[in-house]
């Protein structure tokens, strides 16, 4: 018998949840090899993202939001490397994050700076139960992504902060 709490989250966000997992996994094997993350999401596609179909129980992932996340890590790396950097403590840097850590930041990052439409709080959320799934320091990625949240989103998140 299916969790009656899993059916409650709709098909579209989960299909968007299984494309943020997705976009990980490529990341992490682009830092992995250096090879470009374009070049991996083919050979996931093809080899790998039905496990994901399956552990979210969709059709397929959302693959407008995969490629969009896909292409904006590729070509903003480097910003969201000082975006991510800029929110760490003072005595953490980039060369200290795990690769995993460091793939699900960029992407957190950029979705937290380049697509206002998706909700801060469910952005910074979803990227926490990802680094939990990938054995991530759930506080650590929670902590960080806030940060960016609060520096990318300053209104989105007072605002929020004042209807608490």
């Amino acid at each position: 018998m299916a969790n009656p709490q899993e059916s409650l989250k709709p098909v579209p966000v989960r299909r968007r949840s299984a494309a943020r997992l997705a976009v990980v996994q490529v990341a992490y094997q682009q830092q992995m090899s250096g090879e470009p993350l374009v070049d991996f999401l083919p050979i996931f596609l093809n080899h790998y993202v039905e496990d994901i179909v399956k552990a979210f129980r969709v059709k397929d992932v959302d693959h407008t939001h995969l490629n969009a996340l896909a292409a904006g890590i590729e070509a903003n790396a480097e910003s969201l490397d000082e975006a991510v950097s800029a929110c760490l403590s003072a005595d953490w840097s980039l060369d200290r994050l795990t690769v995993i850590d460091r793939a699900i930041l960029h992407a957190g990052t950029f979705e937290l700076k380049e697509m206002p439409h998706l909700p801060a709080r469910a952005v910074v959320s979803e990227y926490a139960a990802i680094a939990d799934v990938c054995g991530s320091d759930v506080g650590f990625i929670n902590a960080v992504l806030d940060r960016v949240a609060r520096q990318a989103r300053s209104v989105e998140m007072d605002r929020e902060r004042a209807n608490v």
